[in-house]
């Protein structure tokens, strides 16, 4: 049988706008937001409950989106995160499908609302924002299979480094020749994104403290070389 687990991590080298589960629409949100109405969400707003049909495709301006769900056994699985310049829900509103998960704020956040209809007739004004739909609908499709195909070829001590990787590309900083995550992360966090248990989550995190490849600096988290992270992540490959 043929050995394709090289051509897998090449592919997440040479073209990684796909793998992360903090989603952002690389085009751009600038032509259709002026399609949508402006509004305000609190932290912990819930958009859509899971089985509901929404009323609008969100657009993040700043802020954050969780989509999630609860397992029977409590467990919560975290499906992404939809940062500021992406955009939820579209397939949603636009074939009146009900939401498999549910969508809520983490943060205080200012969303862009539109309706079907608008949406509907920006895709028909503009073959760019169709384009910006087909991406963003493909992104998140891509990813979806990527995190399938983690689970399948990676150890979950390789997935929470590529996660740190992922967090370091989106929200990392150099501190002091490291790179300092600008987001507080929590151990239950990183669980629920990898369907992982917290505590093979705590015991491969305490791993990379004690090899000396990541620390925590007043409950931030640190990378203290990204390259010796990404060479041990290698190392890891089954």
């Amino acid at each position: 049988m043929k050995d394709t687990r090289g051509s897998f991590d090449n592919q997440k080298e040479t073209d990684p706008s796909y793998i992360s589960r903090l989603l952002r629409l690389p085009r751009g949100i600038e032509r259709l937001e002026v399609y949508g109405e402006k509004k305000f969400f609190p932290k912990n707003q819930i958009l859509v409950s899971q089985g509901e049909k929404t009323k609008y495709a969100y657009i993040v301006k700043k802020g954050r989106v969780l989509g999630h769900e609860y397992t029977p056994m409590g467990d919560e699985l975290v499906y992404n995160f939809n940062e500021g310049n992406s955009i939820l829900l579209e397939m949603n509103v636009l074939f009146g499908w009900e939401c498999p998960v549910e969508f809520k704020t983490t943060a205080d956040s200012e969303l862009v609302c539109v309706t079907r209809e608008s949406l509907l007739n920006a895709i028909m004004m503009d073959p760019d924002i169709a384009l910006d739909i087909i991406q963003s609908i493909s992104l998140k499709f891509m990813s979806s299979m990527d995190q399938i195909r983690q689970m399948n070829y990676h150890s979950a001590e390789w997935r929470i480094c590529n996660l740190f990787l992922i967090f370091a590309e989106q929200f990392g900083t150099l501190y002091d020749g490291k790179t300092l995550l600008r987001e507080k992360i929590s151990q239950q966090m990183i669980a629920s994104l990898l369907g992982i248990n917290r505590v093979t989550a705590v015991r491969a995190i305490k791993g990379l403290k004690d090899m000396g490849l990541i620390e925590q600096i007043n409950g931030y988290y640190c990378i203290r070389d990204i390259e010796k992270l990404k060479r041990h992540r290698e190392r890891l490959i089954r």
